[in-house]
């Protein structure tokens, strides 16, 4: 009697709360895939990406792939028999040789029912019909390149973890906003504008504390005083720019030149001073990028761009939307935008498509009906920012992960255009009074388009988050005592 030997099969479908797209590039990661293979993988019924494990190994590669988005089950192949007591659970084999080695090139073959033998289907006690089907040839990605397992989680697993779709709610109202502003403009007209500052905070906490997730309110917990100290360091840079400008050209370029090499450094410590003071659950945000990350992404990437006339641009901002969610964290667990650079790209040329219909219909109007000049370019300026704001904004908040849990956000051209247009004619027929309103509604849409998929142990992740932050000597985020912004 041989004991049971079993095999990953993927059924060619993704999981709730992925695209295909997104689990196909992360397929590509992994296993090495070119663009023919990957589709040929999604095409078929069912696919043996790995036999010959025992059980509970198979389990945790099922498991690890079932966090990327991908269907994938464990099957016991005939011929064998289940073992009389599980095995200790092995992590799975690591490719290659050094630490940073990737796996060799995957083969995809046909194999023919004699080829193999009959899998049998799970709890049918027969074996399946005999079909054509597709496997890998015995390799698999690298231990360190799937996601984590969580200890005691996923081990004794025999069914794929649940998942939940947790929406945002934001239950904000715009009269009771409406108070809060005009208060905050009136109290920073009469103190000279040091009150901006608490109207800041003000504005924060009651944005952050009516955003919910899972029953919970976000926490801002910033110190006006610590936010007034940082805008009178920028007023003071400004001030000195000015007055410097006026005495020399060359003086006043080179102050010029000073600001722009600080851009990394004054990112890093918004983004810090944000991330730190931030919290969920108890437990804080955070943010570790360095700044000599930052001049890359921020002057580096962004000069080679305009030196390619643009070419490099949906490069240039996939960099630095990676150098921002990979280094925000939620207490300890980091972020991590799981897209490359290819969407970014599809959603600026089709940017640059509707700018060139654009021109080209302002040619034919000037000449017809020259009236409706006007009409036809604010037209397509506000279709090409409504564009470039949902696909910008699906693309990085639906790609954002944290451990088991990723974001999805869902933002729809048409109603993101009735918002907008909505919340600009009511601030223009109001001569600005409608700003509340209009911040709420855009607050609103937001959390109502986003939602976090989550793993069924959210409680037990937080929970872990906040005794890991404790361990470490309390709040993690509190590295920098000003908000370099004005």
């Amino acid at each position: 009697m041989t004991d049971a030997v079993y095999a990953v099969v993927f059924k060619g479908e993704v999981l709730e709360g992925f695209s295909r797209e997104q689990v196909q590039a992360s397929f590509a990661r992994l296993f090495g895939l070119s663009g023919e293979r990957l589709e040929q993988l999604f095409a078929q019924p069912r696919v043996v990406l790995k036999k010959g494990l025992g059980q509970d190994e198979a389990r945790r590669y099922s498991s690890a792939l079932q966090r990327i988005g991908a269907a994938t089950g464990v099957e016991r192949m005939a011929g064998t028999q289940p073992p009389s007591a599980v095995r200790p659970a092995a992590p799975p084999p690591a490719q290659g040789a050094g630490a940073g080695a990737r796996p060799a090139a995957v083969q995809l073959a046909i194999v023919r029912p004699d080829d193999d033998a009959p899998h049998e289907r799970p709890g049918s006690g027969r074996a399946g019909s005999p079909r054509e089907r597709v496997v890998f040839d015995g390799v698999s990605p690298r231990a360190a390149d799937i996601p984590p397992l969580k200890a005691g989680v996923d081990a004794p697993a025999d069914r794929p973890a649940a998942r939940r779709q947790l929406p945002f709610q934001f239950n904000g109202n715009g009269f009771e906003f409406f108070r809060i502003w005009i208060v905050n403009i009136l109290l920073s007209i009469v103190t000279l504008g040091i009150y901006s500052a608490w109207a800041k905070v003000r504005t924060q906490r009651y944005f952050y504390g009516n955003t919910q997730l899972d029953g919970s309110s976000f926490d801002y917990l910033a110190d006006p005083l610590k936010i007034l100290k940082g805008r009178l360091i920028a007023f003071a840079c400004l001030l000195i720019y000015s007055v410097v400008g006026e005495f020399s050209v060359a003086l006043g370029l080179l102050v010029s030149l000073l600001f722009i090499a600080a851009l990394p450094w004054i990112v890093v410590r918004g983004l810090s001073f944000r991330n730190s003071n931030s919290a969920w659950r108890g437990v804080r945000f955070g943010f570790d990028g360095r700044y000599g990350e930052a001049a890359m992404v921020f002057l580096v990437w962004p000069l080679l761009s305009a030196l390619t006339l643009g070419i490099l641009t949906p490069l240039t901002m996939h960099k630095q939307q990676s150098f921002i969610a990979g280094n925000s964290r939620y207490g300890t667990a980091r972020f991590e935008l799981d897209v490359g650079a290819r969407p970014f790209y599809m959603a600026f040329l089709a940017m640059l498509g509707i700018g060139v219909l654009t021109a080209l219909l302002l040619g034919v109007v000037r000449g017809l009906v020259p009236v409706l000049v006007p009409v036809v370019a604010v037209t397509g300026y506000l279709l090409m920012f409504a564009f470039f704001s949902v696909r910008f904004t699906n693309l990085v908040y639906g790609n954002l992960v944290l451990g088991d849990n990723r974001l999805a956000a869902r933002y729809e051209l048409g109603s993101f255009i009735r918002l907008m247009l909505g919340n600009m004619l009511g601030t223009l027929l109001t001569l600005g009074l409608f700003y509340p309103w209009a911040r709420v509604r855009t607050a609103r849409y937001a959390a109502e388009h986003m939602t976090l998929v989550a793993c069924d142990d959210l409680d037990g992740f937080v929970a872990a988050r906040r005794e890991e932050v404790s361990s470490l000597g309390g709040e993690l985020g509190e590295m920098f005592d000003v908000e370099l912004a004005l």
